[in-house]
């Protein structure tokens, strides 16, 4: 029989910028679903925006330091 153990959930999006949304969502979902893990996967360009915020560098500098409080958040 699975068990839950081994569940890890997979957030993607262009987070420009990440924010504490982002994060409280991420606290919610590893609480409620019972990950053990939830992934940022951040994409290298929103379809709906023409020009982005920051780079996708920043971005992924930005969401590591939002999230380095979270062992169970990864980027």
């Amino acid at each position: 029989m699975p068990t839950n153990k081994n569940k890890i959930g997979v957030f993607g999006g262009s987070f420009d910028p990440p924010h504490k949304g982002h994060v409280e969502i991420s606290k919610i979902s590893l609480k409620k679903i019972k990950l053990k893990k939830i992934y940022w996967i951040i994409t290298k360009k929103n379809p709906f925006k023409k020009k982005p915020f920051f780079s996708l560098k920043k971005r992924i500098s930005k969401s590591k330091e939002a999230i380095k409080r979270y062992k169970k958040i990864k980027v």
